[in-house]
């Protein structure tokens, strides 16, 4: 997977976009912002290979995507699994040895806070985008504490996983616009 993209149409002759760049280690970052003719030749080649996350107004024209709710959702859903696999594990060790120091997740965002872009045409992109990235920083945070714990590695494998189970639910990659 080559990241994520964030995408608007919030006129009928502009698109924005916003790359989330998920790499090496989890670490989510925004790559990058993009404002462009709506007829632009360049935007397919920004969106191809990519999970596409697209707001309300884009998905008009892009299709439905992958649902940044839905990965809120998964998250939260994953983190609670988590803590029912470590409760019974303490719970399956003999009393003398129940001491082990609950997991510390990090807050998980479930709705996007307003954001304001430079360019006013790309605050709604840069909105669902900070989202999606805050998002996957948490899940980035769940993920190293998982695998540093033995009995939870088990659930979802020994090394870190880019992406929550079940997220997206179906390939949202982009192929063409």
């Amino acid at each position: 997977m080559r990241g994520i993209v964030v995408i608007d149409q919030p006129v009928e002759d502009r698109v924005v976009g916003w790359h989330v760049n998920v790499g090496e280690g989890l670490e989510s970052t925004m790559a990058g912002a993009w404002v462009l003719p709506s007829d632009d030749d360049r935007i397919a080649r920004l969106l191809v290979g990519r999970i596409l996350v697209p707001t309300e107004k884009a998905s008009l024209r892009f299709g439905r995507g992958a649902d940044a709710a839905a990965l809120a959702v998964a998250i939260v859903a994953e983190t609670s699994a988590l803590d029912a696999a470590f409760a019974a594990h303490v719970a399956s060790l003999p009393s003398s040895k129940r001491s082990l120091v609950t997991p510390r997740w990090p807050r998980i965002p479930t709705r996007p806070r307003a954001e304001t872009a430079g360019d006013p045409l790309a605050s709604d992109a840069l909105t669902l985008a900070r989202w999606v990235s805050q998002l996957l920083t948490a899940w980035d945070r769940i993920e190293k504490e998982r695998v540093t714990r033995p009995f939870l590695a088990v659930r979802g494998g020994e090394a870190t996983r880019p992406l929550p189970p079940g997220w997206p639910a179906v390939s949202h990659l982009a192929q063409a616009a």
